[in-house]
């Protein structure tokens, strides 16, 4: 009997994101099924491809997938190789036993499945996810650049309306206004270009480092706060920084391109309860916050400089 991989997802991951991996056969994953908590994490999920489930994965690379269904039901996913996704809802979890059995011996009916139409973006809800994350350094290049057209345009049509015997430096500024965009955007958002982080939303523990050299496991219940400067000109968050205050004193700082702060945020759980202090910027302004002094009666504090 072949050991195709299994895995576990829970109603608290996201995303690409499982658990207890490794290779089983035939009974050890239906004993894997079998001692799934189902009936407790049902009342908190919604039916979808990412949920409380397992996942099983051939070894030609086409992946079943158990989850949960309505009215005690559950919901078998099929996805080949190539990316075709079937849907079938199974009674109980006897029902769903003979197509395990049957996808271990490769004799799976695909006839009582339903195709889906569309095949876009389903194979990260199957395929694991190492939540690692290093700077983008095209994005802050990128960024970088739009705003020296930004400035050239402003530049020029400043300069229209100008008496005419400013036009003659016109060329000038512009390239001193290029000069300190670029070393503006290299000097404080690549510094940290070398900055490691691996996170993900259903594990309490995250590993952080100033480079792939220099990495430390830390823990979710140990955060004290965080304080999030949210620059609300960018919508792509690359200019967010946020800092992570621990318990013992110790803070991370931490920059949108290197992670959006609300995607960071988003792999905090509700549940921990972390004061969050959200700080408002534009483009150029920058605001100061003596955090130490706030008292905390919620979890989130909303501040406007």
């Amino acid at each position: 009997m072949p050991q195709f991989i299994s895995k576990l997802q829970h109603n608290t991951y996201e995303k690409g994101e499982f658990s207890e991996e490794q290779p089983r056969n035939l009974d050890e994953t239906i004993q894997l099924i079998k001692d799934f908590p189902w009936d407790l994490e049902r009342p908190k999920t919604d039916i979808q491809l990412t949920g409380p489930s397992v996942t099983i994965q051939d070894d030609d690379i086409n992946y079943l997938k158990l989850g949960l269904y309505f009215g005690g039901k559950f919901c078998v996913y099929y996805l080949d190789r190539d990316n075709h996704l079937y849907e079938y809802h199974a009674a109980d979890i006897e029902a769903v036993e003979k197509l395990i059995t049957d996808f271990f011996n490769q004799t799976l009916d695909l006839r009582i499945f339903e195709k889906y139409f569309f095949n876009i973006g389903n194979q990260p809800h199957f395929i694991t996810n190492n939540f690692e994350y290093h700077v983008k350094v095209w994005k802050i290049i990128t960024l970088a650049l739009a705003l020296t057209i930004y400035l050239t345009i402003f530049s020029m049509l400043w300069f229209k309306f100008t008496p005419h015997n400013w036009v003659q430096i016109w060329p000038a500024t512009i390239v001193l206004l290029l000069t300190i965009a670029i070393i503006y955007f290299v000097a404080v958002n690549l510094k940290d270009r070398h900055q490691y982080l691996q996170i993900s939303r259903g594990n309490n523990k995250f590993s952080y480092g100033v480079d792939e050299q220099h990495i430390i496991v830390y823990d979710k219940t140990d955060i004290r706060l965080i304080l999030y400067n949210q620059n609300t000109r960018n919508r792509s968050g690359i200019l967010d920084k946020y800092e992570i205050v621990f318990n013992n004193g110790e803070v991370i700082k931490l920059s949108g391109a290197l992670l959006p702060g609300d995607l960071f945020l988003d792999k905090l759980p509700e549940k921990l309860g972390i004061p969050i202090i959200y700080s408002r910027r534009g483009l150029f302004k920058r605001s100061k916050i003596n955090f130490y002094n706030i008292k905390f009666g919620s979890p989130t504090f909303f501040i406007k400089k």
